[in-house]
């Protein structure tokens, strides 16, 4: 009998980041379990990712919270000396898109490396 073998769906994404959310790239996470946001090296005034949540591509994004009223953010800890790779908090899947916002003006135009796991 052969050994059964699960496969998960990957996809990456190259995001280039903003403040203004209209200006942000959708993300899917429709049938996604899991994701993590990679960046290079940037300033240690980057202190956070905002995430906004919306039911389809092109619809209204809104701000993204968790169970407990709290800001589905993402925590930077911001290194001018080496990359950095974020997990994206649980509540980002049970969204259909997602849209990655930077928390200040530092990080506008960084792009960061998104790769999401089904």
């Amino acid at each position: 009998m052969s050994e059964v073998k699960i496969r998960r769906k990957s996809k990456g994404y190259a995001v280039t980041l903003y403040t203004a959310v209209a200006s942000c790239q959708a993300i899917p996470v429709v049938d996604m379990a899991g994701g993590v946001v990679s960046m290079g090296t940037t300033s240690s005034n980057v202190s956070a990712l905002h995430v906004y949540a919306s039911d389809s591509e092109d619809g209204t994004y809104a701000r993204l919270y968790d169970s407990s009223g709290s800001p589905a953010n993402v925590t930077l800890s911001a290194s001018t000396a080496d990359s950095r790779a974020y997990a994206l908090p649980d509540a980002v899947f049970g969204a259909h898109y997602i849209k990655l916002a930077s928390g200040t003006t530092n990080s506008t135009g960084v792009v960061a490396a998104v790769t999401m796991k089904g």
